[in-house]
């Protein structure tokens, strides 16, 4: 059996990073443009697709800011990008709640601005120090995966913890 390389993974997906608020576009989308340039940052760091029905469901759940006529604006994509990539640890829930209070304390674009630069810091960082699981067998492959989970659980945990804490209003 091939080895995957874990430092390869990390490598393809440092080749992503969120864009910042002054490179949104200045001007409003359609619903087919914003699910369009969403996809080309979350797709590659998430494998999954934005569609116009999931942005329908957050902007009628109160997660994503409602369209002015239709047509979108930087905030709107700032908040589906945060949500698409929250969403695939936190429950929609727990993400509106972040939301809500990120913006009502820093404004919109300093928030999203925060969460892209620290987010893209994280990716251009994080590394393997451990040669053992750096090339890995698929059939050795359990335990690294185990180690994964068991920090994305405890790390989900504490998270969930601190927003649920956070002042509600």
């Amino acid at each position: 059996m091939p080895e995957t390389n874990i430092t390869t993974i990390l490598t393809e997906l440092k080749k992503h990073q969120l864009p910042l608020w002054h490179e949104f576009p200045d001007f409003n989308l359609y619903m087919d443009q914003l699910v369009s340039l969403s996809n080309r940052y979350i797709e590659p760091l998430t494998g999954n697709k934005i569609t116009p029905s999931m942005v329908n469901s957050y902007v009628k759940k109160k997660i994503m800011s409602k369209p002015l006529k239709k047509k979108y604006q930087a905030e709107h994509m700032a908040e589906l990008l945060v949500i698409s990539l929250l969403k695939t640890v936190y429950a929609l829930d727990t993400v509106r709640t972040g939301l809500q209070f990120t913006k009502a304390k820093y404004g919109s674009a300093i928030a999203y601005d925060h969460f892209a630069n620290y987010f893209n810091e994280l990716l251009s960082t994080i590394t393997i120090v451990d040669d053992d699981i750096s090339n890995i067998s698929p059939k050795d492959s359990i335990p690294v995966v185990e180690q994964f989970a068991i920090q994305a659980v405890l790390y989900k945990k504490i998270g969930e913890k601190l927003i649920s804490d956070l002042p509600q209003g």
